[in-house]
């Protein structure tokens, strides 16, 4: 991912503006009325000159009337234009997040194989990553309404109020420029102060969770190794450091309301004092006065706003900042011209490598997403270096490879057929033609994959079997495709059938439930080219047989790479490839590497017992 770190804030909002300018129009509406609505403002406070000065003192009742009715009507113009001001920008604001989010989405289909292997979690995306990105544009778009409503309406609404003031009298108003400048900076230095202590509180209590999440996860260590006392006494350290830290953040509270009344109080003492000494001069009305007072009421809202604006800025603007460092980073690299059609199925691996960066492939990623195992990843990030050398291997169209052994080395040796990883040296070859040549589109459109890691979406059955470029399918299709699969039964069984929502995940089935959709999914694609993985250990006993019969429905007439589970399996493979620290030590039937008597048979003897004695035989 490109690393936006450096880039300003000037340049993230001339970047964001991108996604405002399609709806310049509704901006422009949204702009209009909220101008009006805070030319109001300094039209209500300039309302209560006439009404001290000839309504009250005068005893002028129709002027009252005219009074009473400009401030029903300015309030309707706020009602209305602040409404539609309100609505027309959050509608603006809503549209940039729906704009930012399907790029988003758009974006993470084309990502490279590594960009899902380097977000936390097992060996794929996960939800944490997931809910930062559908939390970070809500927060750019609220962060742009804020930010516009203040820069318009409250800028322009104090712009107005000061303009008003100075027209009565430009002194008074100095003065009282000058007072609220200075509340307005207390309030935004203890408001500093109060967020810092907020954070350095956040972090004591965060402090104090990991200790107790320690303790009770490892409590066995605690006991066997007398950590009592050790554990209690940071505890006690911690728990003291928090409350410290809770006490400064009260003192400094405590102290906030009272010291901005004290300030305010002492600029309205002086104000009234100041504006006395202007009424005996004459040089001040009461109706003047009390307009002035009115304005400064009214200037105090939006002033706060304005100091306040800056933080809600700074969140949208690094949550900007973390979107588009997503948009900005390197897809999936498409090297193929060649657009193919359906292939035959002849796969030739020629002195294939993988595991170290050469000048021939230098982007290509080393970590791999797992097909085979869901702890080989893990692995991998445990220090583990699964990789490829020499790999050489013919598969005839049609012919079933098995492959055992390493778990890492496998996940290696399957990636590289549908092209989530690249050879760092040699070449795949389908059909004669190099894989690299061949368009990712059409490569993956004569692949299949089956595997019990393989997740459903949170969609109808039938949704799920006809996914993707499938979703076309008819329902008698899907229906063949299910029935293939071992699946009518337990599918005629849920409350809607095929229109059944399954969850996400398909948490609403079973583990052998979830693999036979997936297997008829694959049946439906009939695609030339199958990736199958046999490991079957979250699979309920009752139900194995079920799924092995739809494994072997999914194998018929198709060439098969399947990370092998079973012995009936190995017995009945074309090929049999076993693989250990990064290449391939042993390859043939199972009944010619069971003759060998080598590392095959001892890795057979070790997972099936007598059973494959009795095979052997």
């Amino acid at each position: 991912m490109q690393n936006i770190q450096n880039t300003g804030p000037r340049q993230l909002c001339l970047r964001l503006m991108r996604y405002v300018a399609p709806y310049w129009d509704a901006l422009i509406l949204a702009t209009v009325c909220m101008i009006a609505t805070a030319a109001t403002v300094p039209m209500l406070a300039a309302l209560m000159q006439p009404t001290m000065d000839e309504v009250i003192a005068n005893r002028n009742p129709e002027l009252l009337q005219l009074v009473l009715l400009g401030i029903i009507s300015l309030f309707a113009v706020r009602a209305i234009a602040g409404h539609l001001a309100a609505y027309v920008l959050h509608w603006a604001g809503s549209k940039l997040v729906v704009d930012l989010l399907c790029e988003i989405f758009d974006k993470l289909l084309v990502l490279p194989h590594s960009y899902y292997e380097s977000c936390p979690g097992s060996n794929h995306i996960s939800v944490d990553h997931v809910s930062r990105i559908t939390s970070d544009a809500p927060e750019v778009g609220r962060a742009f309404v804020n930010g516009v409503t203040v820069m318009i309406k409250d800028t322009f609404t104090v712009i107005g109020l000061l303009a008003w003031m100075f027209y009565l009298n430009w002194t008074l108003a100095l003065l009282i420029l000058l007072m609220s400048s200075v509340i307005l900076l207390v309030t935004q230095l203890l408001g500093e102060r109060l967020r810092e202590m907020g954070r350095e509180s956040a972090q004591a209590i965060e402090g104090l969770t990991r200790i107790l999440k320690g303790s009770a996860l490892n409590f066995m260590v605690v006991k066997l190794y007398g950590g009592e006392q050790y554990e209690n006494r940071r505890m006690r350290e911690q728990a003291e450091e928090t409350r410290r830290f809770f006490m400064k953040r009260v003192a400094v509270a405590s102290l906030y309301i009272p010291l901005i009344q004290t300030i305010g109080a002492a600029a309205i003492v002086l104000t009234l004092y100041f504006a006395a000494n202007e009424a005996v001069a004459g040089e001040l009305t009461a109706g003047s006065f009390a307009s002035l007072i009115a304005a400064i009421l009214l200037l105090i809202a939006p002033a706060r706003r304005i100091a306040e604006v800056g933080e809600t800025l700074q969140h949208g603007l690094l949550a900007a900042g973390s979107l588009f460092s997503l948009l900005d980073g390197e897809v999936e690299s498409e090297t193929g011209t060649v657009v193919i059609q359906r292939v035959r199925g002849e796969l030739q691996f020629e002195e294939v490598g993988y595991g170290e960066r050469t000048e021939r492939n230098p982007d290509t990623s080393l970590k791999i997403h797992s097909l085979a195992n869901s702890d080989s990843a893990a692995a991998w990030r445990r220090g583990s270096n699964p990789g490829l050398h020499d790999v050489t291997l013919i598969i005839q169209p049609g012919e079933t490879v098995a492959v055992v052994g390493c778990a890492e080395t496998m996940d290696v040796l399957t990636c590289m057929v549908p092209r989530f990883l690249n050879p760092t040296s040699g070449r795949i070859l389908l059909d004669g033609h190099d894989l690299r040549n061949i368009t990712l589109a059409s490569l993956r459109a004569n692949i299949a994959l089956v595997s019990p890691h393989t997740a459903l979406f949170n969609d109808t059955v039938a949704a799920n079997i006809a996914y993707g470029a499938m979703g076309r399918a008819t329902e008698a299709r899907i229906t063949w495709a299910a029935r293939a699969a071992h699946a009518s039964e337990f599918i005629r069984k849920l409350p809607d059938g095929l229109q059944t929502v399954v969850g996400e995940g398909g948490v609403e089935l079973r583990g052998s439930q979830r693999l036979r959709i997936a297997i008829a999914r694959a049946l439906l694609k009939n695609a030339p080219l199958l990736i199958l993985n046999e490991k079957l250990g979250m699979i309920e006993p009752e139900s194995v047989s079920l799924v092995q019969a739809a494994l072997d429905t999914a194998m018929q007439g198709r060439t098969t790479f399947v990370i092998a589970d079973r012995l009936s399996t190995l017995e009945r493979a074309d090929q049999v490839v076993m693989v250990d620290k990064e290449r391939i030590v042993e390859r043939g039937s199972h009944r010619e590497l069971m003759a060998r008597d080598g590392a095959y048979t001892r890795l057979i003897r070790r997972l099936f017992g007598s059973k494959a004695a009795i095979a052997a035989r």
